[in-house]
């Protein structure tokens, strides 16, 4: 019995797509929810790819989402039209459709799902929106889900995000995408693609989108001090991390319980949110980051490096199998930076590689993001030049 199939299509025909992923669909047991990533041409009319998948498998909720590009376990496509996706079986899918700005975004995509909240279920959330105007702080009201792991990535181009219900309704969007009940929860990890020019430090003074003071020093002579040696002027972004369990005097109340604590997390590698630095204040030697910033979080300057994100990435996995205990894999959502790929690496695959060595075959699909999402700190926040990999598992 096959539970979980990916499929791969380069082209731009979204029929022979639709075809490609039928084929795929129709090998799986008693299939239950499908993604399809699309990138080129071929996502340019997804919708037209929606329709297609609702002629040849009525009655399966799919997600449709448009990436710079798609991956699966048999490679990254990059620069070309295609599509690649996954189907499995097992649970519930229903699908969501949100449409507003992007102020609202957060709230109405809580609001969607809240609707397939079922009592006493853990639910999973695969989300997909455009990037257009959207903040990190737009995506708080995700923070306040219950029993739900949110994990999702930002769309590229002009696409919107497509949903087909099981009675064969398309719906289009800025944003939408799955609901997932009756599976066991993905285990998931985040990648940052950057070395970190500095151990973390904490913010001790900010002013709103402002840090002014890390460990009572000015924000911009740490930054000074850390960048006067690089070499080819590399962009320096800022990489912040959820305070220490061990001090709650620094935690946001409403998710202390959630955070790891040191023993559960090791701290060579804390889950981090990588920022770019917006502006400088010269006169309070501060740095405008993002409203995220708080006094007791942790900050460390970074710059992009493929070895790092190599390393980091092969740390990531290792993590998660670990995590799994021994439950067999069933199949992976890899959603990564177009920032990364051969932008970084200067070749393909590299990524997929390094997942292929501790995963094998497992079918995987993904796509190159503009900006991804996943838990740090125990809330789902948006991720910057970041991998991140789901990996649903068999009951145990």
């Amino acid at each position: 019995m096959t539970t979980a199939q990916s499929f791969s299509f380069a082209g731009e025909d979204p029929e022979k797509a639709a075809r490609a992923f039928i084929q795929a669909a129709r090998r799986v047991t008693r299939a239950s929810g499908a993604v399809i990533f699309t990138c080129g041409r071929v996502g340019e009319r997804a919708l037209e790819l929606g329709r297609a998948v609702v002629r040849g498998m009525p009655g399966l909720p799919v997600c449709l989402a448009a990436g710079a590009g798609v991956v699966s376990e048999r490679g990254e496509v990059e620069g070309q039209s295609a599509a690649a996706g996954i189907v499995w079986s097992g649970g519930q899918a229903e699908v969501f459709s949100v449409s507003g700005n992007a102020e609202a975004l957060g709230s109405q995509l809580s609001s969607a799902i809240q609707a397939c909240e079922g009592a006493n279920r853990n639910l999973t959330a695969l989300v997909f929106t455009r990037p257009s105007g959207l903040a990190p702080h737009v995506l708080e009201p995700l923070g306040e889900l219950k029993r739900t792991r949110v994990l999702g990535a930002g769309t590229v181009g002009e696409a919107p995000v497509v949903t087909v219900s099981p009675d064969g309704t398309i719906a289009t969007g800025p944003a939408g995408g799955l609901v997932l009940t009756g599976l066991t929860t993905p285990l998931v990890r985040a990648s940052a693609a950057c070395r970190l020019l500095m151990p973390l430090k904490v913010i001790t003074k900010t002013r709103g989108s402002m840090v002014l003071e890390i460990e009572g020093a000015p924000a911009l002579e740490v930054l000074s001090s850390v960048a006067e040696n690089l070499v080819d002027q590399p962009l320096v972004f800022v990489a912040l991390a959820p305070p220490l369990r061990d001090d709650p005097a620094n935690v946001d109340p409403t998710i202390q319980h959630r955070l790891p604590s040191q023993s559960e997390r090791p701290p060579e590698r804390p889950e981090l949110l990588i920022r770019a630095v917006q502006g400088v204040d010269p006169v309070r030697r501060g740095l405008l980051v993002s409203d995220e910033v708080r006094p007791g979080m942790r900050l460390a300057f970074a710059v992009r490096d493929a070895k790092a994100a190599r390393e980091d990435l092969q740390t990531a996995v290792r993590e998660l199998l670990r995590e799994a205990n021994g439950a067999a894999p069933r199949f992976g959502i890899y959603l990564n930076c177009a920032g990364r790929g051969s932008s970084l690496y200067g070749q393909k695959d590299v990524d997929l590689k390094i997942l292929k060595a501790r995963l094998g075959e497992l079918p995987l699909a993904g796509m190159q993001s503009s900006f991804e999402v996943s838990e740090v700190g125990g809330k789902p926040a948006l991720q910057l030049y970041t991998g991140v990999l789901g990996v649903f598992t068999a009951p145990s």
